[in-house]
């Protein structure tokens, strides 16, 4: 029947209720007829539709491989599309559509924990597309749809990638120097560029930086801490909300102003990403805006914001910080010096003081440390 087919089957010895494991052995073989012996071998029922490639033929060596898994591994390696169900198994070359098997579809709906279920989607019109995915009618709900056995491995696959995405605590210190002690003590960024520095010279930094709070010398703005989901972004934000008037009407009777903000002052944006080893991998974006001048139109007084900003990657340890420098800032400071006793007289205190005002600069430093929670 079969031509240059050898077939040896080599009992191994099991329970009497056991799948028995055989030596497969064809030589150049139709897998039609492959198939259909090792059908009647396993007491499997079996369908097969389409002839375009019935005439395929193929050599097969198996050792200790059951007769449905031989089945099983023969038709995948010919390209040939097959479906169980129960003790039935239709063989076809036809394209993978529901409308073209001879069992109907089967609907399942799936819940999510953690994914979001557009993504799920997505991502299985990619890796299954025999299988329709649509979000569901509940809340984070998948509707799947295809043949049984291949949804249970969408469903399979769902629940090995529905896990907690790990979340990443960001806690930051924000530290105020005068520009002349930052360069006195070392901690020049080359005058106002941004530098992003971990490791051992981090330490050394954060170890002066430490010194300089003690002695009165270095000013914590701020010690803000923020958790967020792995790949999301976090944002620290410390600055003012400029009001400005806008026009937005003008009658005879006069004009309608209303009032819009602008934000200025030190930003700070980071999407953390955990890798292997307990190593995360940040992205970091300092921007540093302050009000340059405020310039009169017709309209009215409109602030001009001058806006220096920078972006970094940087790999650090769970646990280890990243300095951030070089974010130079620029204030006007007003000194008042007064006469004794007149300086402070109501209505005429103008006529005994002095009011000067001066350029301070002082360096933000960020100190950035990721911790996975």
């Amino acid at each position: 029947m079969f031509r240059k087919m050898i077939l040896g089957f080599i009992f191994i010895c099991l329970p009497w209720n056991a799948v028995w494991a055989l030596e497969i052995n064809f030589s150049d073989a139709s897998v039609a007829d492959v198939v259909s012996a090792l059908a009647k071998q396993a007491g499997v029922d079996l369908i097969m539709s389409g002839d375009s490639n019935s005439q395929k033929r193929a050599s097969v060596y198996l050792k200790d491989a059951t007769a449905e898994e031989a089945m099983e591994y023969i038709l995948r390696a010919n390209g040939f599309t097959y479906e169980k169900k129960g003790n039935m198994m239709l063989v076809s070359t036809l394209p993978q559509d529901l409308s073209q098997t001879a069992y109907k579809g089967v609907s399942r709906e799936i819940k999510l924990k953690y994914l979001q279920a557009e993504k799920v989607s997505a991502l299985l019109s990619k890796l299954m597309p025999s299988v329709i995915s649509i979000s569901g009618v509940r809340a984070n709900s998948l509707v799947l749809r295809g043949k049984e056995g291949e949804l249970d491995e969408a469903e399979q696959l769902i629940a090995d990638l529905d896990a907690p995405v790990p979340q990443i605590l960001i806690e930051s210190k924000v530290m105020e120097i005068s520009e002349s002690d930052s360069i006195r003590f070392g901690l020049d960024h080359n005058s106002g560029i941004f530098k992003f520095v971990n490791g051992e010279k981090g330490e050394d930094i954060i170890s002066t930086l430490n010194a300089l709070m003690g002695s009165g010398k270095a000013n914590l703005v701020a010690n803000p801490r923020i958790a967020t989901l792995d790949n999301h972004e976090a944002v620290i934000n410390i600055g003012s909300r400029i009001p400005y008037a806008v026009p937005v009407s003008s009658t005879s009777s006069g004009t309608q102003w209303t009032v819009e903000y602008i934000d200025a002052g030190v930003k700070l944006k980071i999407i953390p990403q955990l890798g292997s080893e307990n190593y995360i991998t940040t992205f970091i974006q300092p921007e540093v805006s302050a009000i340059s001048e405020w310039r009169t139109t017709a309209a009215g007084d409109f602030p001009v914001i001058s806006t220096r900003n920078a972006s970094a990657t940087v790999r650090v340890k769970n646990g280890e910080t990243i300095v951030v420098g070089g974010l130079i800032s620029e204030t006007d400071r007003v000194n008042v010096t007064r006469i004794p006793i007149l300086g402070h007289i109501p209505f005429i205190n103008f006529l005994f003081q002095n009011r000067t005002v001066e350029k301070a600069k002082t360096e933000i430093i960020f100190l950035i440390t990721p911790y996975v929670l």
